[in-house]
């Protein structure tokens, strides 16, 4: 008896070894993966910031405002060309992949690739016949030029949100932060060279054609990472469903991209200067560089977040919530020191007029690590299947954010539009983590312990 005993004793405790040494290796992995992430995105910073300061300098105020409107539109047209197709993979396919659905796997990407063109080439259209009937001068066809590039930037998107679905994060992240953004700045710096008036339609379609390079790079990459039996399988579709998580993801998307864009948009309709427009467009620009991070490090996250709500697997959600937050955390009081002992030296890169955006530069890039360290809260809240109450939320932000920018814009300038920023962000984070905090506790059904709380 007492040989069988330890027998079993033996045998649970190699099992829990095996077990513990899995949980270490997925723990490490996950650590070397969001340092490499990090990385990225500081590399993909330093890229963007280095391009934004260039054409800056190379268009001047006027120039430069024309460029950052009309990226601002592409960047939202782009949201909305992409129909939620890649957000919903994130969601979608890591689930159908533990169940080992590959026949559904086959079908959505197909299915999202069609949904993607068919709005996007509908979307560009309308732009391009609104642009032929106002018949605008030459230099305003920098949005003319933003709409050509649409279907290239929204398939882009949508491919590296499906990679990073697959758990192919570094490959996704590698295309989005480091190859596009540097082909980009190469383009840009060889036409400067060459042409003897590099003006803002022309700095756009450098960036449109980074997108080309990046859906190219994307799609290649992403049919060769697929699940074999993925790529084998026979499509089966089930267009319903996915029609409504497209639909949730778009509206949440669209109404996220009008909080983070629409500032800029609302300060030229107010008819401010264009150097007040600009310097405000360039701390924007600065400050929500730390974007760049959160978004890279939730696109890894959630495909797991994904699975352990539906297995219900809360102490590897409380783990890796832990996990993210140190690195997102450590890397938000980095950027938010050097933003404000060094923000005006960094203003004066773009030229003189632009250091008065310095106050507003603090405000919004306050406001973006707030966000950054709080960003997975919506994604558990619309996991779980609270859609409504996301989309809720997020709206009421959205339109709050145009109000405020325009009536605070109106009284204090771009300080004013500062202001507004930061005040929806925080907010808007504090709801989110306070909803996820009281859903997460009382799914798990225990106190509000530190160590049990769900809140990024």
């Amino acid at each position: 008896m007492a040989k069988k005993e330890l027998f079993v004793g033996w045998l649970i405790a190699k099992a829990t070894r095996k077990i513990v040494s899995v949980n270490t290796s997925e723990n490490s992995l996950q650590d070397r993966s969001a340092a490499i992430l990090v990385m990225l995105s500081f590399v993909s910073l330093l890229i963007s910031y280095i391009t934004s300061i260039f054409v800056a300098r190379s268009l001047g105020p006027a120039g430069f405002e024309t460029y950052v409107v009309a990226i601002a539109t592409l960047t939202l047209l782009s949201t909305l060309s992409e129909s939620g197709a890649g957000k919903a993979a994130i969601q979608i396919l890591p689930v159908y992949h533990s169940s080992g659905k590959w026949h559904l796997i086959s079908g959505f990407w197909r299915f999202s690739i069609q949904l993607v063109l068919l709005v996007s080439c509908l979307m560009g259209l309308l732009v391009l016949l609104g642009d032929m009937i106002q018949q605008r001068a030459t230099e305003d066809h920098a949005i003319l030029i933003a709409a050509l590039f649409l279907p290239a930037a929204a398939l882009s998107g949508v491919f590296i949100d499906l990679l990073m679905a697959i758990r192919a994060p570094l490959l996704g992240a590698t295309i989005a932060r480091l190859v596009i953004p540097t082909a980009t700045l190469i383009m840009m710096v060889l036409g400067m060279h060459f042409m003897k008036s590099f003006t803002a339609p022309w700095a756009v379609a450098c960036f449109g054609l980074g997108s080309v390079l990046g859906v190219a790079l994307a799609g290649i990459t992403y049919r060769k990472q697929s699940p074999v039996e993925a790529s084998n399988a026979t499509p089966e579709f089930d267009r319903p469903y996915w029609f409504r998580e497209c639909l949730t993801f778009l509206t949440l998307a669209t109404f996220a991209s009008w909080i983070f864009r629409s500032s800029v948009i609302a300060l030229d309709l107010l008819s401010l200067p264009p150097e007040e427009v600009a310097s405000f467009a360039a701390a924007a620009e600065t400050g929500g560089l730390i974007l760049l991070l959160s978004k890279s490090t939730d696109k890894y996250f959630q495909p797991y977040l994904a699975v352990f709500i539906e297995r219900h697997a809360w102490s590897e959600g409380i783990a890796m919530r832990k996990r993210r937050l140190i690195w997102v955390g450590a890397t938000c009081t980095v950027f938010l020191t050097i933003i404000v002992l060094a923000g005006k030296p960094i203003l004066g890169l773009y030229g003189t007029s632009f250091v008065s955006g310095y106050p507003a530069l603090i405000l919004i890039a306050t406001g973006c690590c707030f966000w950054s360290m709080f960003s997975l809260a919506p994604a558990y809240l619309k996991f779980s299947g609270l859609n409504q109450l996301v989309l809720f939320v997020t709206a009421t932000a959205a339109f709050v954010m145009i109000a405020l920018t325009l009536l605070l814009g109106y009284w204090w300038g771009t300080t004013g539009a500062g202001i507004a920023f930061f005040l929806v962000l925080t907010s808007t984070s504090s709801t989110f983590l306070w909803l996820a905090r009281k859903h997460f506790l009382k799914q798990t059904g225990e106190p509000a312990t530190p160590s049990r709380e769900l809140d990024a």
